[in-house]
C-alpha cells in the first residue's frame, strides 16, 4: 500500500505518453469486446450466427431436393440406385421408378427402365429395356384417355378389336345401317346397307317373319303395318353389336266408281258418277274431255257424243293412291255385268257354285248377269275384308259355302273385273246379303 502510494505521488503530476502499439492492441482488445456483446446498432456475434444457421437451413433443402428429384418426369423416366456400404454386390442393382399417373393413360403401356450391372470391379453399364406398367391406375384423367373412344369407322376396321368393348359400347345403337326409305305405300320395297365391313356377318329381321343374312338386302313389305326391322352384327360367331329400325307402310285406297244413267243419251243427258271408293279422303276425276273435279260424286255434262275414257284417282292421308279407268264409257254396245243383291244357299250342302235356270229360281247361288264378258274375276269378302270365295270362271258362281260350312248370315261384298269383247275393261263392286230359309 506504501508502495503504491509512493508511485502515485511521485508520477501524479506527470504525463504519460503510451507508445502506438499499446494503442493498437487496447483498440482491437475493445473491438473484440464489443463484438462478443449484443448491440443492436452494430454488427456483432449474434447476427452472424443468425446467417449462418438460415444459410446451414438453405443449404438443406436444397440437397433435399436434389435427393429428390430422381422421379419421372414429363420427357423421361429417370433412376435412383442406392448401394449400402458393406453390404454384399449383386450383379444388378434393383432399379425404382416412379411414375407421375398423368403420363400412364391406361393400364398395358411400355415404359423404359435403366438397370445398372455391377461387375466385380465396381464398375458400372447402363442396360435400357422395355417393361410393360400393370394395374396402375391413372388418376385425375378423362374417361377418354383411358378408353379412347371409338368411331363407327374403328368398329368395322378390323377384327382385332376387343368384342367386349364393342358390346358395351355399340349395342342398342341406331345407327349401324340405313335405309332407301322408312315409309311408304303398300307395296313398299326398301333396300337396306349396313356399315359394317367384311370380316363382320349380318343377320336382318324384317319385322314380318323374313330375315336375311345379306349385307346389303332388298326387301318388300306388301302388307300395311308398322315393322321393327332389326341388324345383328356378329364376330366370329359371337354378337357384338345390335340396330334397329322402324318401316311405317301405308294401305292403299281402292278406287270404284259407276257412270249413270245406263245407256245415256250424249248430249242430252246429264251424268252421274257415284263413288264406292274406300280408304280415302281425296279424289280426282278427269272425265275424258279435258275436264276434271274433285267433288266426291260429281256430275258432267258432255257437249258431244263421242268415246271418252273417265278416270277416277284416290288418295289417302298418307299420298297413297289407286286410279280406275273406264275407257270407251258411252259406246253404243249392249255388253254389260250385273248382280243380285241378295240370295239364299241351299241348307243342304255346297252346290260348288254351278247354277242354272233351277237354281235361279229359287236364288241358291250367287252369279252375275252378263252379257258380252270375255275376261272374269269375281272375289267375295267377309265385312273385315277375309277373301271367302273367288272365281274366274263366269259361269261359277258363290254357293254361300266357305270350307265346307255354310256361312253366316249377313252383307258381303263383292267385287268384279274384267273385259268386254270389245276389249273395254270394267271394274264394280257392291254388296249382297245371305238369307237362310
Amino acid at each position: 500500500m506504501e508502495f503504491r502510494e509512493l508511485f502515485r505521488s511521485r508520477l501524479e503530476n506527470s504525463e504519460v505518453v503510451p507508445d502506438p502499439s499499446v494503442n493498437s492492441k487496447l483498440m482491437r482488445r475493445l473491438a473484440r469486446r464489443e463484438f462478443m456483446m449484443f448491440n443492436p446498432g452494430r454488427f456483432n456475434i449474434y447476427y452472424l450466427g443468425g446467417a449462418l444457421v438460415a444459410g446451414i437451413t438453405a443449404a438443406i433443402i436444397l440437397f433435399s431436393d436434389r435427393d429428390n428429384s430422381a422421379i419421372l418426369t414429363d420427357d423421361s423416366i429417370k433412376t435412383e440406385t442406392n448401394i449400402t456400404a458393406g453390404m454384399p454386390v449383386a450383379d444388378s442393382v434393383e432399379t425404382i421408378i416412379s411414375v407421375p399417373a398423368p403420363r400412364l393413360a391406361a393400364q398395358g403401356n411400355k415404359v423404359k427402365s435403366i438397370s445398372k450391372p455391377v461387375s466385380e470391379t465396381g464398375n458400372s453399364q447402363e442396360t435400357i429395356t422395355e417393361r410393360t406398367v400393370e394395374n396402375v391406375q391413372a388418376t385425375n384423367i378423362g374417361q377418354a384417355d383411358v378408353l379412347p373412344a371409338l368411331s363407327k369407322s374403328d368398329l368395322f376396321k378390323n377384327d382385332g378389336i376387343d368384342s367386349d368393348r364393342l358390346m358395351n359400347r355399340y349395342k342398342g345403337v341406331e345407327e349401324l345401317f340405313v335405309s332407301s326409305v322408312s315409309e311408304g305405300c303398300v307395296p313398299l320395297k326398301v333396300r337396306f346397307i349396313t356399315t359394317a365391313g367384311d370380316n363382320y356377318s349380318c343377320r336382318w329381321t324384317f319385322g314380318d317373319g323374313g330375315s336375311s343374312y345379306e349385307k346389303a338386302p332388298e326387301w318388300i313389305f306388301d302388307v300395311d303395318g308398322e315393322y321393327k326391322v332389326v341388324l345383328e352384327v356378329y364376330s366370329n360367331r359371337s354378337l357384338i353389336a345390335t340396330s334397329s329400325s322402324l318401316i311405317k307402310v301405308y294401305p292403299r285406297p281402292v278406287a270404284n266408281f259407276e257412270i249413270g244413267p245406263g245407256k245415256a243419251i250424249i248430249p242430252d243427258d246429264v251424268i252421274r258418277f257415284t263413288n264406292y271408293s274406300t280408304d280415302a279422303v281425296k279424289y280426282l276425276w278427269d272425265f275424258g274431255d279435258g275436264s276434271r273435279s274433285e267433288l266426291f260424286e260429281p256430275q258432267h255434262k258432255y257437249n258431244k257424243y263421242g268415246s271418252y275414257n273417265i278416270s277416277l284417282t284416290a288418295f289417302t292421308e298418307y299420298g297413297c293412291t289407286d286410279s280406275l279407268l273406264v275407257q270407251n264409257a258411252f259406246s253404243d254396245s249392249e255388253y254389260f255385268i250385273d248382280f243380285p243383291n241378295a240370295f239364299i244357299p241351299n241348307p243342304n250342302g255346297p252346290s260348288g257354285g254351278i247354277y242354272s235356270s233351277k237354281s235361279d229360281e229359287s236364288a241358291q247361288v250367287f252369279h252375275p248377269f252378263f252379257s258380252g264378258v270375255s275376261e272374269y274375276q269375281l272375289k267375295i269378302f267377309s265385312k273385315i275384308g277375309i277373301l271367302i270365295f273367288e272365281s274366274n270362271d263366269i259361269n261359277m258362281g258363290w254357293d254361300g259355302y266357305f270350307k265346307g260350312q255354310l256361312s253366316n248370315s249377313g252383307v258381303y261384298i263383292w267385287k268384279v273385273r274384267g273385259k268386254y269383247r270389245n276389249g273395254e275393261p270394267f271394274t264394280k263392286m257392291g254388296d249382297v246379303t245371305l238369307l237362310k230359309n
